[in-house]
């Protein structure tokens, strides 16, 4: 009995010291927390990094594990990173295995971290069949046991710390690893503040330059803006720590798309020279998000859905991981856009960096418009030099034409009645009156290289009908659409429609009858021009059942000037008379 009474003594005594080696351990193991809590909390100038490192060294070496290390998540969660790793004497380092890796694969284990709770496996091997790919993971690391604590900032997590034993497992009681909670809880606020201060200094540093670039864009001639843009997607694309940024610029019918400002980073690879007259309509799944001025963001290359299989094609041929295009809108039509690509590693914008950027497309766009404008002012400018150069010589022109008219009106009316003379001079005032209105239309058109030919005949025609005919019994319909004459084909064109006219007017509708004359004129399919004036008069005069054409000033004047032209005239007599003309001249 006594002996059993030894024994019972021996174990309390046993537990006793036991758990006065606990209470030690726990009270250095606090001791020890305190201390690097303090380290964080005066961390100052130190390096961040070296200090999480120092953490990882000093909790492994008095926890006896073999390896210790931070992972931290992306902004989105979706991928995690080994950004820490201290490791024993003698033992594999393990940090390069796994940098930017999807979340996802590892799901098993990280969904503990999301929920804030800590993750114990006292022995891989019992690992349950649900986490295999993770079992599989940590067999090929050599871990035999492990903790993993999360790291929370502000409520959000961050990522976690974790302790590996490699060759005997370790128990952890609730008690250490609530101590290993308190250690995650100081790293995560240790780096928290460093990336609030990371990111406020980004922040006004990225908005200097913006304001820098903005300065620049306001006061550079248009001369100089092809190389002002070059510079700022170099500058921002430097700054950001992207690979490569450009410029497309959509072409102004909307169909294609050209590169014409590419930066690219050291070793990366240019595509400018290739990305050239790309279908717009190929690229619906980008172009749907920028034609509407939103900011289209590709965090991952590979997660593009289906419908987006264009695009990701191209993006996987040029290396890219992550990408943002920004529009370039110009009086709310996109005219292009910005982009900026990472090729080596997958790259995290924040909201601020991406308001930023679709500043910077709004300052070129404005810069861009600036130059169209100027650009049209300059050719309207050049345009009316041209003009007024040529004017004394195209009036001089315009005068012998008046003249030949006028001697060949004599010619025709020689030896005749005063009457008809009369009606030749009559017709030579009209011809004038049309080279005249030419002259008119061109002078009040914003556009001095070219005349819109339906505004030019409806001038004209009211002036035909109050000259020769009743305007309440004959009418006359225009069509000319999307016709727009240079002026060397006006003019002749001009006259044989006053010919054409006068001749309908005068000839088609005798003893005050009433009716219409048509006038079109029409694009050809195969090019040029179709001009067709038709009546639903008398017709011209029939011989022995043949078409007999006079034979008239005004006739053989639309056979001239349609060759001009480099034109036919075609006869119909058909319910009234049609007179086709087909030219190819236009300017």
């Amino acid at each position: 009995m006594t002996d059993f009474d030894d024994e019972q003594i021996a174990d309390h005594v046993l537990n006793d010291l036991q758990s006065m080696k606990d209470l030690r351990y726990l009270e250095q193991f606090e001791n020890l927390i305190i201390t690097l809590s303090g380290r964080f909390v005066n961390l100052g100038a130190r390096d961040l990094d070296a200090e999480i490192n120092n953490a990882l060294q000093a909790i492994g070496s008095f926890a006896k594990v073999e390896r210790s290390y931070v992972f931290q998540f992306s902004e989105d969660r979706r991928r995690f990173t080994n950004t820490h790793e201290w490791c024993a004497n003698g033992v594999k380092p393990m940090i390069n295995r796994i940098q930017d890796a999807s979340a996802d694969q590892y799901r098993w284990a990280l969904q503990h971290f999301l929920r804030g709770e800590d993750l114990y496996i006292e022995d891989v091997e019992k690992m349950p069949p649900e986490a295999a790919i993770v079992k599989d993971e940590f067999v090929a690391q050599g871990i035999r046991s492990m903790v993993n604590v999360p790291l929370i900032c502000d409520g959000r997590v961050i990522g976690f710390v974790g302790f590996d034993a490699l060759y005997h497992p370790k128990i952890w009681t609730t008690k250490h690893r609530n101590l290993l909670k308190v250690v995650g809880e100081i790293i995560a606020g240790a780096i928290e503040r460093e990336r609030k201060t990371t990111v406020l200094s980004h922040q006004l540093h990225l908005e200097k330059l913006v304001a820098e670039i903005s300065t620049y864009f306001i006061n550079v001639p248009v001369s100089q803006l092809e190389n002002g843009i070059a510079d700022a997607i170099k500058r921002i694309g430097e700054f950001t720590g992207v690979d490569r940024s450009y410029v497309f610029r959509i072409s102004s019918d909307n169909t294609c798309m050209n590169n014409t400002h590419e930066w690219c980073a050291a070793s990366v690879e240019p595509h400018i020279e290739r990305l050239q007259g790309l279908p717009v309509a190929e690229f619906g799944y980008s172009m749907q998000w920028l034609k509407q001025g939103e900011v289209f963001h590709v965090p991952d290359i590979a997660e593009l859905p289906p419908e987006a299989e264009r695009e990701r094609k191209e993006f996987e041929r040029e290396g890219i991981k992550t990408l943002v295009n920004v529009p370039i809108m110009a009086r709310q039509k996109m005219i292009g856009f910005l982009g900026f690509d990472a090729v080596y590693a997958r790259k995290l914008w924040s909201e601020d960096d991406i308001r930023l950027l679709k500043l910077i497309g709004e300052i070129i766009a404005n810069a861009l418009d600036r130059k169209t404008i100027e650009d049209r002012l300059q050719d309207s400018l050049r345009d009316k030099e041209v003009l007024l150069r040529e004017i004394h010589h195209r009036v001089k022109n315009n005068m012998q034409i008046v003249n030949s008219l006028l001697f060949l009106q004599e010619q025709a009316v020689h030896d005749r009645v005063d009457t008809i003379a009369l009606d030749a001079f009559e017709q030579s005032r009209a011809r004038i009156k049309a080279m005249a209105t030419i002259h008119d239309r061109l002078y009040r058109s914003s556009e001095f290289s070219s005349i819109d030919f339906e505004e030019y005949l409806n001038a004209l025609v009211p002036e035909l009908i109050s000259s020769y005919a009743d305007g309440d019994k004959i009418k006359i319909d225009v069509s000319a659409q999307a016709i727009r004459l240079g002026l060397d084909a006006a003019v002749p064109c001009a006259l044989i429609i006053n010919e054409l006219i006068t001749n309908s007017l005068k000839h088609a509708f005798p003893q005050g009858q009433s009716g219409i004359i048509k006038l079109t004129m029409n694009h050809k399919p195969e090019g040029g021009i179709r001009l067709v004036v038709s009546d639903n008069g008398i017709g011209m005069p029939m011989i022995d059942g043949k078409q007999m054409l006079p034979n008239t000033l005004g006739l053989q004047l639309v056979t001239d000037l349609a060759r001009q032209l480099g034109g036919t005239v075609t006869v119909s007599n058909e319910q009234g008379t049609l007179m086709q003309v087909d030219f190819s001249q236009v300017d």
